[in-house]
């Protein structure tokens, strides 16, 4: 019986861990690293979360008029709502955010290599501001 009791017990605590460890808290104001398949959570009725990069940086030893850049593309839920967004690393792009309970402005990628494509490789910084 208290062999029963103990594996519920053990079963109840793992799974409460398994459900913490699913969301890594970020906070307004101030900046983050994000890696890409890792759910950032600002509350319940808002997460961040990068599905994949694309690099589109100017290919190693090319000459090109434009240096390129990375598509970072996400899904947001902003106040309860999902969206699925994507932007670019270069300042010049233009950054219309479908949501406005929050900005999330983007600070640095890396790597930032012409050749660099592994997605767990990557780490975002951001900075999350609230509107």
């Amino acid at each position: 019986m208290k062999a029963s009791i103990f594996l519920v017990f053990l079963t109840i605590l793992i799974s409460c861990n398994k459900n913490d460890s699913s969301c890594t808290s970020i906070d307004y104001d101030k900046s983050f690293i994000a890696e890409v398949g890792e759910v950032y959570c600002i509350d319940n009725d808002n997460t961040i979360k990068i599905d994949s990069i694309e690099n589109q940086v100017c290919p190693c030893l090319a000459q090109c008029v434009w240096e390129g850049e990375f598509i970072i593309h996400m899904s947001v839920t902003a106040d309860g709502v999902a969206h699925t967004y994507s932007f670019g690393s270069a300042p010049e792009t233009i950054d219309i955010q479908p949501f406005d309970f929050f900005k999330l402005k983007f600070l640095s990628i890396t790597p930032n290599g012409c050749n660099s494509n592994i997605q767990e490789d990557f780490r975002v910084g951001f900075f999350l501001e609230k509107k």
